[in-house]
């Protein structure tokens, strides 16, 4: 018989770094003074002091060293009566190769080894159903939705923020197109965020280079900007992200040129620039920067948008109840995660009488 047992959560930060803000620590932390009881404990875990009976356990980019280790920690967890989700945040593909050759190495061994894939996209849950067919997906949402600052608009001046991650290619398709820009138009400041290679390629005096930073401070910068270029290629990778930079960019009124993958299918289509190709992103950035009208437009569409949709606070009421909800099925679903595995009987037998209730 199921035991009566408050909702209790434990977080582990595998990889820290700025990606964990928004996925981790802000909505983690919120539900914390909502009275939620969850923890967050940083790498190197201890579980026997950090992980109590009978918790939800969700553990962020796990990466055992084999597939019989990441075993016998599910083991561990399931005789303690915890339920562990494997939080997953990017599509296998768009890691770097050292992490995707490990992967591969145990075949998705953090993945197919636990009770469900804690993840923010649909379509990521549904491209890693090979591995485990259940999957929870929780929205990303900004903790801070600063006032609308439209006065910045007004200035001579133009930031341009650069600042994603992990996208070479997609900027090197901009790269011509960004010095043609500034060649003709003197008040373009480009704000690079970590990419070395592009503002090589890029008249030093142009460019303000910053280190990848931390989540306070790219926000800050993000807010002294006045547009954001967004490229994303159009691949299934890529479709599988979530529109979280543009809602950032909606928070501190900033305006964005954004596509072709993505953006236009997940926001509105007066909150944002939409192009169709990579390279279309500089003419439309061109046109939008003499424009300051219709950039004042674009920012209070998109600032009012993710002030009524995608703030946090309204988000945490609904994710208490779901993941209480979860905790009431903690026995079905430790029952699916027992059939599923005994099935490919690559492990020892597992027995439902094992999960201690």
């Amino acid at each position: 018989m199921l035991k009566n047992r408050p909702l209790r959560i434990e977080v582990l930060v595998n990889s820290p770094g700025p990606h964990d803000q928004v996925r981790i620590r802000d909505p983690f932390l919120a539900m914390q003074k909502l009275g939620l009881d969850c923890r967050i404990h940083e790498k190197p875990f201890l579980f026997n002091s950090c992980i109590r009976p009978n918790s939800l356990v969700i553990w962020q980019r796990p990466l055992p060293a084999n597939r019989i280790r990441q075993w016998e920690h599910l083991q561990w967890l399931r005789e303690r009566g915890c339920l562990l989700f494997t939080e997953w945040d990017d599509h296998p593909d768009l890691f770097n190769s050292s992490i995707r050759k490990q992967l591969e190495e145990i075949s998705m061994a953090p993945l197919e080894l636990c009770h469900c894939i804690h993840s923010s996209s649909t379509r990521l849950v549904k491209a890693l159903s090979e591995f485990n067919p259940l999957g929870l997906v929780i929205d990303n949402a900004v903790s801070e939705v600063p006032k609308i600052n439209l006065q910045k608009h007004q200035e001579r001046t133009l930031r341009v923020l650069i600042g994603n991650q992990n996208r070479l290619n997609e900027h090197e398709k901009l790269s011509e197109g960004i010095c043609s820009w500034i060649r003709i138009n003197q008040n373009i400041k480009l704000v690079i965020i970590a990419d070395k290679v592009l503002k090589e390629k890029l008249p030093k005096e142009r460019v303000e280079f910053h280190k990848l930073l931390n989540y306070n401070d790219y926000r800050s910068l993000l807010a002294s900007c006045h547009i954001a270029l967004l490229p994303l290629a159009e691949n299934t990778a890529n479709w599988c992200k979530t529109p979280i930079k543009q809602m950032e960019c909606a928070a501190e009124s900033v305006a964005s040129v954004a596509g072709p993958a993505l953006y236009k299918s997940s926001c509105p289509s007066d909150c944002a620039v939409y192009v169709n190709q990579v390279q279309k992103i500089i003419g439309a950035a061109e046109i939008l920067a003499k424009e300051h009208l219709r950039r004042q437009d674009l920012v209070k569409a998109s600032h009012q948008w993710v002030e009524k949709e995608w703030s946090l606070q309204k988000h945490l009421a609904h994710r208490i109840w779901l993941y209480k909800s979860i905790w009431t099925r903690r026995k079905k679903l430790d029952s699916k995660l027992v059939f599923r595995l005994n099935k490919k009987n690559e492990f020892p037998k597992m027995y439902e009488k094992e999960f201690h209730l």
